[in-house]
């Protein structure tokens, strides 16, 4: 998870700068972290069930329209 760049000789600061932006977004860095800061508890089994009512729904209701 830790990402790094060192810096080439005769690179400039902003190339090096978006270097490891480009790499650090690459690897997913971000989303594991933003992932990890909040904990999201588990759908129960009712809540499963009714999105799959209102989904059963919407697609049986799209239907009609040449989908």
């Amino acid at each position: 998870m830790i990402c790094y760049s060192i810096k080439k000789e005769g690179e400039t600061n902003e190339k090096l700068i978006l270097r490891y932006k480009k790499s650090f977004f690459q690897t997913r860095t971000a989303n594991k972290l933003r992932n990890a800061q909040t904990h999201s508890k588990a759908p129960s089994k009712r809540k499963i069930r009714e999105s799959a009512i209102i989904r059963e729904f919407y697609c049986s209701k799209g239907q009609g329209l040449g989908r």
